[in-house]
């Protein structure tokens, strides 16, 4: 209780032991006013450095003020450490998740992306499957058939070996796990697997990925599986027919980034093997791909177009245009068509907004999935998904558009999205937190 005028300094102490002698040792040990302030100076140049070492500069103060701590904190302290999110506090590693995560710190830790690699390399099955999300320490987690997961550890160590020239990496050995495969009609399964008798160098363990994902569906393009980083798409490809064009410029990326170590590696039937791919996918990428305006989502189970103008929802898909242009499949000609499609389509300026998807799922005739399940505009039923959302401005920069990939970025930060009281009142949430989806 204070009087008026009073003041009174509180500490708040919050530790971790490994038995109650070693926590109440560590109580003790900050009964001091003194040992308090040592202990959060400690605590607090820590983070100092983590955050301080990559600053930028730029016209936007806004985007100074993300970039310069904020960002990289939220990736830290929630995606790498805590794992937890408003919706999503389970505290697990999602297989996807903590490599994308891990890639926004390659400037400031490569270090912290180098172990995360590795980690998740002695989560894949010996068949290439990975888990897709799994709970320390046991790892009990779930064996599904996504598609994309396990294409994140190839991407994931090109990028690293891009940013830092380890290809040491390369060597570093992880096992391998085992565990039942999935039954015929089995999406996923919730599992405790086992460490197998085999063991991999990281080379292995990517090549294993690739050689499980070049498949190839009636229109040449990879097979869409239960969820290919739209996890809410997950009855798009459930009967082993539907096709990705997303998956077929991720894959084409990957390829071409992977294919220096194969050279290495004197591996001649991979370089073979992967080439022919490569060239036969970006053909069908341009033909059966494009749909006459954009880039196509897909095709589902039955052969019926998904992200086409044919399509009375989900007529344009974000992912599809950027990654056309982000994998240097698209032609120059096709690339802008694209991001003008974007444009027109699917960024809002007026709302500050730019949609994964449009127009939402509401009562289309085919079953997408459980993305059907939200509502129209939530999520990624036709919300912003932010990670989406970037790879849009990057695309636009990667073009040239720099006027306007700066505009776009701005459209999309939150500091702005709380800039008057009436903004505050409307947007609701931190505005110094980057949200999933908006």
């Amino acid at each position: 209780a204070l009087n008026p005028g009073d003041s009174a300094e509180t500490w708040v102490l919050l530790g971790q032991k490994d038995d109650r002698e070693q926590a109440l040792a560590l109580v003790a040990s900050l009964a001091e006013p003194d040992a308090c302030e040592a202990a959060w100076r400690t605590t607090h140049d820590s983070w100092r450095r983590d955050l301080d070492g990559v600053t930028v500069k730029t016209p936007s103060p806004s985007l100074d003020l993300m970039v310069n701590g904020w960002l990289t904190y939220q990736t830290l302290a929630c995606r790498m450490n805590g794992r937890s999110a408003l919706y999503q506090s389970g505290g697990a590693y999602g297989f996807r998740d903590q490599l994308q995560d891990s890639l926004a710190l390659l400037a400031l830790q490569p270090w912290t992306t180098r172990r995360q690699i590795l980690l998740h390399a002695a989560h894949q099955f010996v068949e290439g499957d990975v888990l897709h999300w799994w709970h320390p320490p046991l790892s009990r987690g779930i064996r599904t058939r996504f598609a994309d997961d396990l294409l994140w550890l190839p991407f994931a160590t090109v990028e690293y070996i891009r940013a830092t020239g380890d290809r040491e990496i390369l060597r570093e050995h992880a096992p391998f796990l085992k565990g039942p495969a999935l039954a015929t009609g089995q999406d996923e399964i919730f599992i405790r697997p086992e460490p197998a008798d085999e063991e991999g160098d990281l080379y292995d363990h990517c090549c294993r990925a690739l050689d499980r994902s070049l498949t190839v569906g009636d229109h040449g393009l990879p097979l869409f599986g239960t969820g290919d980083w739209n996890d809410g798409m997950n009855r798009v490809g459930r009967e082993g027919r539907g096709e990705s064009v997303w998956m077929g410029f991720f894959l084409v990326s990957i390829i071409d980034g992977f294919m220096p170590f194969c050279r290495d590696r004197e591996d001649g039937e991979r370089i073979t093997r992967y080439g022919d791919y490569r060239d036969r996918l970006i053909q069908a990428l341009n033909d059966t791909g494009w749909d006459g305006g954009w880039y196509r989502r897909g095709y589902y189970d039955d052969g019926t177009p998904l992200g086409s103008w044919e399509n009375k929802e989900c007529a344009i898909d974000a992912l599809a245009q950027a990654w056309s242009v982000l994998s240097g499949v698209a032609t120059p000609a096709r690339a802008h068509q694209a991001m003008d499609a974007v444009e027109e389509h699917l960024v809002d300026d007026e709302e500050g907004l730019i949609r994964l998807l449009a127009p939402p799922f509401v009562v289309t005739d085919h079953d997408p999935g459980y993305i059907k399940g939200y509502v129209a505009g939530v999520r990624e039923n036709g919300g912003q998904y932010t990670h989406a959302a970037l790879w849009v401005v990057r695309a636009m920069a990667v073009l040239g558009r720099r006027e306007r990939a700066t505009a776009l970025l701005e459209l999309i930060n939150p500091v702005l999205h709380a800039a008057t009281p009436e903004q505050v009142a409307r947007y609701q949430v931190e505005p110094y937190v980057m949200a999933a989806d908006v």
